[in-house]
């Protein structure tokens, strides 16, 4: 009922409009020879007709037009004072070409013209006052055009500012991911690089050595061989992170790693010396890509830490549904090395809890009850992934 109540501009103007049309019906009767109809309850019921289609003129503006001529013409046949409709009919003309769609406010314009001039014509014979009141529509008529071409003028130089700033922004940005690409790759990449060819070429010289089926030696190329694919692995997705960076449109040389893809991230951490359970129980056969990539990457970030910062030789993977939620707990018992500490604050946790925050998920991570550290994690399943409970 508040969109429909008319604004009280158009309020205000509706009854100026009907009090300067009595008075200058009066008055202009008052100051006249006598040979127009005398003012009376017709004449004010008509001219109060003519002011009220004002209130809406905003949202109708041509049928607001056609109403206020429509009533004007029985004036003006009547012969009351025919210059007391000019209010409501220059209000009309301004509001036919302020507000209508273009080439409406054109023919509104002819039709007001049309209806005001012939019936004052006819009525009267006042040929002069009829070229008059033509005067007064048109000028109101190019006013309102006016208006419209200065808002629209304004509206559009509005546009291209903001259109200005956002590309000025989007640059801005640009050009950032292409110096952090660069020094990612300048730094990171040729690390991993290193690493790998060095990891490759021990592991091949241990091979060749005559006492390499030794228990060390054995375990040592399988360390080494184990320490290149993870590093050939991570160089692959670096690459595709760095091509993303620079707006490439090169093909990932590997997919987004999913939750499905579980079993990776517990040969690797398996690999380094810590065992890993995976406790998965009544959860959908698929998840949802976005949340699924994120689960990995919170899983992926705890598992490291374990192998960075924990003694334990053991580690457990929870995950389960809770609802519309996706429960994730990696917990670990082990104390922690000596000089390495995880804390809240760190830059892993910090972004773990940045990709659950980005889902619309929640994210906690500190020391366990029974000692070790716990990452607890909850995520939104969107509705056509979860399963019925």
């Amino acid at each position: 009922m508040r969109a429909l109540r008319p604004p009280v501009a158009d309020r205000l103007l509706a009854a100026g409009s009907f009090a300067l049309g009595v008075v200058g019906a009066i008055t202009l009767q008052a100051v006249s020879a006598g040979d127009e109809r005398r003012v009376d309850l017709w004449a004010i019921a008509l001219l109060a007709a003519m002011s009220s289609p004002l209130l809406v003129r905003r949202r109708w503006p041509i049928p607001v037009v056609l109403a206020v001529l429509a009533v004007s013409t029985p004036y003006h046949l009547l012969d009351y004072p025919h210059e007391a409709t000019m209010p409501a009919l220059v209000v009309a003309a301004f509001t036919a070409a302020r507000y209508s769609e273009p080439p409406r406010p054109g023919y509104a314009a002819l039709v007001a013209v049309g209806a005001v001039a012939l019936p004052v014509v006819a009525a009267s014979g006042a040929l002069g006052n009829a070229l008059l009141g033509v005067g007064w529509l048109l000028m109101a008529f190019f006013a309102g055009l006016a208006v419209r071409f200065r808002e629209n003028w304004k509206a559009a130089v509005t546009a291209r500012l903001e259109q200005e700033r956002a590309d000025e922004v989007e640059r801005r940005v640009a050009g950032e991911r292409v110096l952090i690409a660069a020094e990612l790759h300048d730094v990171l990449a040729h690390g991993l690089a290193v690493a790998n060819v060095q990891a490759s070429v021990a592991a091949h010289l241990i091979d060749q050595l005559p006492g390499r089926d030794d228990v060390p030696l054995r375990e040592l190329s399988s360390t080494l061989h184990d320490l290149s694919d993870t590093s050939r692995a991570t160089l692959h997705e670096l690459r595709a992170i760095l091509d993303v960076l620079h707006g490439g449109d090169a093909e990932p040389t590997e997919p987004v790693p999913q939750l499905g893809e579980l079993q990776r991230l517990v040969d690797m951490a398996e690999a380094a010396g810590v065992r890993v359970d995976v406790e998965a129980a009544g959860l959908p056969d698929e998840v949802a890509s976005t949340v699924s990539v994120v689960a990995y990457r919170i899983i992926q970030e705890s598992l490291t830490n374990v192998i960075r910062h924990s003694t334990a030789e053991h580690a457990t993977v929870r995950l389960s549904q809770d609802g519309d939620r996706l429960q994730i707990a990696v917990v670990d018992r082990g104390p922690a090395r000596p000089g390495s500490t995880v804390t809240p604050a760190g830059f892993g946790i910090v972004g773990m809890t940045g990709r659950a925050q980005a889902v619309g998920g929640e994210l906690s991570a500190g020391p366990g009850e029974s000692g070790g550290f716990e990452v607890r994690a909850s995520l939104p399943l969107p509705e056509s992934w979860r399963v019925p409970s």
